[in-house]
């Protein structure tokens, strides 16, 4: 194939600059300001402040800025805005402005941290799967708050930050078995550890365990990450001096951050399980605990995906799931603990073991979904090698029968929607030609509308459970009310927040149309209906055609005093149909202030 022409973008900005970026784009893009837009220039107020930015607007309206072309008036002169000013003229309250400005500060200052101190290596194109969890260090490429990590100090970004690649143990606890539940793969909870952590870690546990005068009769195992072990001091006070828990220290295999930090890779025996557990720190949007209902449901969740799965000739032949197999936590007040502690440690312990990814696919022939829009050291796509050996078309039409049918599949034809963002999705493939997609993390991030499931009979007795399964509300959990819930799931995150990412790289790196991109997509789905396998109604009752969707509005909840759990705008849907997406160079667009 002849060599295809590559733009490299080649300008360097500074941490301060991107994250100002994604805020800005972050807050055009939401609606919480408005602008106008001409001739690629976005003109905007805050606090009557004069700004002005070049860039566009493409799929799903997500606003594209340059980062070196962001500017504010100050007097007759136009200047790059600084953070701290930016966020002082945000329309929230000075509690909340302050806040931001802390994630934002520590995200820059984490930036910067990486910047001087880890090499950056000169090509990620030839590392394993293992070795990429930790070299993608970019983070989040939407979300301002993108490395905010609260309560990490530098020594502790260096210890446990995926980037750093430090190995270090977890900590154990032995807590009396009334305070656990357990959902294992095993009746037997000692033979469940035993097999975790081996004989020689099981036995030196037990040792420590009876010098303290105790049993495994009596006790039950948690493994708690060493930095919120460190975080959690007070509020293990009572129990600690009650031996209602019993502090065993460190011990057994090593583990490294993967990129979503809260999820461990054994890196001592590579194909032993990847271990979940919560963190009392905000990252992006969200604070990364675990809520403790999802977290013994997460093996029915898995179970349910692979009786699924085993049915369908279609899903055995695309997708490999990464079963979520046992969970443990404590048992809070919901299940009638009159202990305050307990209660108060509610979300911060707790464990999810994931099999590993070693046990299903080749290390070298996978990499995290979020590589495929990351730029290399040399200017160009991590993808660039894939794209000058096969071309964008040939290469995109693949990806999307890899990895974007399998996900739209298992929505209209079994009703299950799957939070597919980049970061949960593994691509697997052959000398760069997509050929399979993993999944994983399942505890937190399913949806499904009883009506609309296509085998009802095999769904997991919620009410049995969990105790606030049986009263919850619709859409509190898993079940929503309307499959309008489903749709938006699998748009915000498989399109929205990840595709669109990609479609733009394709398009300032090849000149690969981005209009041409949602066509493909949008020909594919076409494609997928005349198959036949999936029932016209239930395709059309999801109805991904329309002209606009809604999404989530990420920022806007964090500039927002109230305590709604979800925050959403509407967009434009470029799989609306088949014709190119106007231009945005060659309109005048304003949109309302809201908030």
């Amino acid at each position: 194939m002849n060599q295809l022409k590559t733009n490299r973008v080649v300008t360097q900005i500074s941490s301060e600059q991107r994250v100002i970026k994604q805020l800005i784009e972050a807050l055009l893009f939401e609606g919480v300001i408005n602008y106008q837009l001409q001739h690629g220039v976005f003109t905007f107020q805050l606090n009557n402040q004069d700004y002005k930015a070049t860039g566009k607007i493409a799929g799903f309206a997500r606003i594209r800025l340059h980062a070196d072309k962001i500017f504010c008036k100050i007097g007759e002169q136009w200047h790059a805005p600084k953070i701290d000013e930016l966020v002082k003229q945000l329309p929230t309250t000075a509690c909340l402005q302050k806040k931001l400005r802390t994630e934002l500060m520590q995200t820059i200052t984490l930036c910067n941290w990486n910047q001087q101190n880890l090499p950056r290596l000169a090509s990620r194109r030839e590392l394993p799967y293992t070795q990429l969890e930790s070299a993608i260090d970019e983070g989040h490429p939407y979300h301002p708050c993108f490395k905010a990590r609260t309560g990490f100090t530098a020594q502790d970004h260096h210890d446990y930050g995926p980037e750093s690649r430090n190995p270090f143990q977890l900590h154990w606890l032995a807590v009396d078995r009334a305070l656990l539940k357990h959902q294992l793969n095993s009746e037997d909870i000692q033979l469940f550890w035993l097999q975790e952590l081996g004989e020689n870690i099981y036995q030196q546990l037990q040792q420590r365990l009876t010098d303290a005068q105790a049993t495994f009769e009596k006790y039950s195992l948690l493994p708690i990450h060493p930095w919120q072990w460190q975080n959690l001091q007070t509020q293990f006070s009572i129990p600690l001096a009650t031996k209602e828990i019993i502090d065993l220290g460190s011990a057994g295999d090593h583990y490294q951050a993967s990129i979503s930090v809260r999820t461990l890779l054994n890196i001592s025996q590579p194909k032993k399980a990847n271990i979940k557990l919560p963190l009392n720190m905000v990252n992006t949007s969200s604070l990364r605990t675990i809520e403790s209902h999802s977290i013994c449901t997460a093996p029915i969740l898995t179970n349910w995906l692979t009786e699924i799965v085993k049915s369908d000739q279609y899903l055995q032949r695309h997708i490999t799931l990464l079963p979520e197999y046992a969970g443990i936590r404590m048992r809070t007040q919901t299940d009638e603990s009159p202990l305050a502690w307990l209660h108060a440690l509610d979300g911060q312990t707790g464990v999810i073991f994931r099999e590993s990814l070693m046990n299903k696919h080749a290390p070298m022939n996978s990499v995290p979904f979020v590589a495929l829009s990351i730029i290399e050291k040399d200017t160009l796509p991590f993808i660039d090698p894939w794209i000058q050996e096969y071309g964008c078309q040939a290469w995109l039409e693949q990806l999307i029968k890899t990895a974007v049918l399998p996900i739209w599949h298992l929505l209209v034809h079994h009703g299950i929607a799957l939070e597919a963002h980049a970061q949960n999705l593994i691509l697997q493939h052959q000398q760069g030609w997509p050929t399979h997609i993993t999944l994983r993390d399942f505890h937190e991030s399913l949806e499904y509308v009883p009506s609309f499931l296509k085998t009802p009979a095999l769904t997991p007795d919620f009410l049995a459970l969990e105790a606030v399964y049986q009263h919850a509300e619709p859409n509190q959990y898993y079940w929503m009310e309307d499959v309008e819930a489903l749709r938006e799931l699998v748009i915000d995150t498989l399109f929205v927040f990840n595709l669109s990412d990609l479609a733009t790289l394709l398009e300032d790196h090849y000149q690969f149309n981005e209009s041409d991109f949602w066509q493909h997509i949008y020909q594919a789905f076409v494609d997928y209906q005349q198959t036949g396998q999936t029932d016209e109604a239930r395709i059309r009752k999801m109805d991904i055609h329309q002209p606009s969707v809604q999404t989530e509005s990420l920022i806007k909840k964090k500039l927002s005093p109230t305590a709604a759990s979800e925050f959403h705008h509407t967009v434009n849907n470029p799989l609306l149909r088949v014709s190119p997406i106007i231009s945005p160079l060659h309109v005048t667009k304003t949109r309302s202030l809201t908030c």
